[in-house]
């Protein structure tokens, strides 16, 4: 039996009902390394969305990362950050990241910024665009 096999030949006759079941055979086998694995589960499912996003965040991961952050945690909605974003014409930055740099930077200097929201976006752009940084920095930072 060769599963690599069979999956470059679903992929290749690129038919959408077997891509369809393909993923559900895929789903199920998850829900069964997590109930056995929990740790190899996390790996899969990290290797996944790496597969779909690379090294960015998504609004859903964005939303998870911000909800756990301490002291304080959300700050700002994802709806507000992007409001702001549009308002200010920062359209270079993904929304996931602007999200999650602005409540982290709430979180961590709150004492500095207090509630100078200019403060905290300008924090939020040096930070993203900084010239050093790696492409994907703010997913390397907060999730690997």
């Amino acid at each position: 039996m060769d599963i690599e096999e069979y999956i470059e030949r679903i992929v290749d006759n690129g038919r959408i009902e077997d891509m369809q079941t393909l993923s559900e055979l895929l789903e199920d086998t998850m829900e069964i390394i997590k109930d056995y694995d929990k740790e190899c589960y996390k790996d899969f499912e990290m290797k996944l969305y790496k597969m779909a996003y690379g090294n960015h965040l998504n609004k859903s991961m964005a939303e998870e990362i911000v909800n756990k952050m301490r002291p304080y945690g959300m700050r700002w909605s994802f709806q507000e950050t992007e409001d702001m974003q549009k308002q200010r014409g920062i359209d270079d930055i993904p929304k996931a990241d602007f999200f999650v740099v602005i409540n982290s930077a709430y979180n961590d200097y709150q004492d500095i910024f207090r509630d100078d929201l200019e403060g905290y976006i300008r924090f939020t752009i040096d930070f993203i665009k900084d010239e050093d940084a790696k492409e994907g920095k703010v997913f390397k930072y907060f999730v690997d």
